[in-house]
């Protein structure tokens, strides 16, 4: 049976060049058909799902969850089924320019829309027919920025109409294909729910057709019986979708455990009033090297699992989990331990702009060795993490409080912080990932050696 390859088409990257590998739907060995779905793939912020390219079987993943994929680099080898020998050529290997000047040169059948995951998302979500719209990429494929160009050609056309009875309101946010269905059904944009709050969809104006229709109609059920209505619904897809299989994956495929103590940070807490008058320092970066030192000190921590073989690590790579609003995003602190606390917050404070602006290259969130993610600014005191595969461990933190304690036999106010970590027992025992947090919780009480 002939082979083929996997490729990410170079459309669904766009400029950035590659992309990273989130989640593998099947294994090596597993069957799979003609269209379904294989690989979770994330291009700058935006995360795809790639088809198989034919039907058959995965013979070999060459590109592991969580590593960076290039343009033109192969992600799969297919072992294609007798029945279907002929994937579509955006999923074969690249062809030679002589191969590719034959194939053109040979008569088309009727044009075959084709289009980008990215494309197609974007499309279904303004309601746009892909047959409509003109594709400016390899072979005519539509990109995400002709659907992009399409959307606000329509938006320019409906804004340049002649007013009418239904004109809808400067204020009142909506697509182009809303406004169209509005106009047509004499619908005030400004009574539909949420109206003024949000962006309002295709779908949220059939849905306000639907209603009206239904209203009008005798019901043959006690009110008692509707169903509630929903205020909103956002779908289950891009960062969101990546971030719930992703963490789906970690608790199914891991044994995770976590363990919580308390640090006095009341010395901590004055060094950093102290240093922050000649340096934008924060907690999060003490907390850094706190755990810097731990891993070099507990290098076990700092340590990944493959091929039923525990892989010990000799670089430190920092993950800081970032809150967006469309999801999670952990920018990662390279070569964390070949740097100055001066370095890490300047580093830190880069890293978070790029991410809360979506400017992040995907080399600058990925390759994380260990992570931390800190919820103290929203008054959590205790929580459990998730592990981020593949790593080993993940360290929660919680707001510092002021508590009344025995300081050296004696009753004193100091400030605690609650730290949490969470790991996979599978390659770390209980003791050895307790004397790692007493590590770290012994250098945030001990701040000396942080500067």
């Amino acid at each position: 049976m002939p082979s083929i390859k996997l490729f990410v088409p170079e459309d669904d990257i766009g400029e950035v060049e590659e992309a990273v590998v989130v989640t593998w739907l099947k294994r090596e060995g597993d069957s799979v058909k003609k269209g379904e779905e294989l690989v979770i793939i994330q291009a700058e912020k935006v995360s795809f799902e790639l088809p198989a390219p034919a039907n058959g079987t995965l013979t070999s993943i060459l590109v592991p969850q969580g590593e960076v994929v290039k343009q033109n680099q192969p992600l799969a080898e297919f072992e294609v089924s007798e029945t279907d020998s002929s994937p579509p050529p955006e999923q074969l290997e690249p062809q030679s320019p002589a191969a590719t000047a034959t194939a053109t040169s040979a008569p088309t059948p009727a044009r075959e829309v084709r289009a980008s995951p990215i494309a197609k998302r974007l499309a279904r979500q303004h309601g746009i027919d892909l047959g409509q719209v003109v594709g400016t990429g390899k072979e005519g494929r539509i990109t995400e920025k002709d659907i992009q160009t399409f959307i606000d050609a329509e938006t320019a056309a409906v804004e340049t109409s002649p007013p009418s009875p239904t004109a809808q309101p400067a204020n009142i946010r909506s697509s182009p294909i809303a406004r169209r269905i509005a106009k047509e059904h004499q619908i005030d944009l400004a009574a539909i729910p949420g109206a003024g709050e949000r962006r309002l969809t295709e779908k949220d104006v059939r849905a306000f057709i639907e209603a009206r229709q239904s209203q009008s109609l005798p019901s043959e059920e006690p009110a008692s019986a509707s169903p509630l209505e929903s205020r909103q619904t956002i779908p289950m897809a891009g960062m969101r979708a990546a971030i719930a299989k992703r963490m789906h994956q970690s608790l199914q495929e891991t044994a995770q455990l976590t363990l919580h103590t308390e640090a006095d940070v009341t010395e901590l807490v004055a060094l950093r009033t102290q240093l922050k008058e000649k340096l934008a320092v924060t907690y999060t970066d003490f907390l850094v090297r706190a755990s810097v030192n731990a891993l070099q000190e507990h290098p076990y921590l700092n340590a990944t699992l493959k091929d039923d073989t525990i892989h010990l690590l000799s670089e430190i790579h920092i993950g800081l989990a970032v809150a967006l609003d469309s999801g999670l995003i952990v920018p990662v602190i390279k070569n964390a331990d070949q740097k100055t606390l001066a370095d890490l917050a300047s580093e830190r404070a880069r890293l978070i702009k790029q991410a809360k602006s979506n400017q992040l290259t995907p080399a600058e969130f990925t390759g994380s060795t260990f992570t931390i993610t800190n919820l103290g600014t929203y008054d959590i005191d205790a929580f459990t993490p998730i592990v981020n595969p593949p790593e080993v461990a993940i360290l929660g933190v919680g707001r510092i409080v002021e508590k009344v304690v025995i300081f050296e036999g004696k009753i004193a106010q100091r400030s605690m912080i609650t730290l949490s970590l969470s790991f996979d027992h599978r390659l770390v025992d209980g003791a050895p990932a307790a004397a790692f947090l007493q590590s770290i919780k012994r250098h945030l009480e001990q701040p000396a050696g942080l500067e």
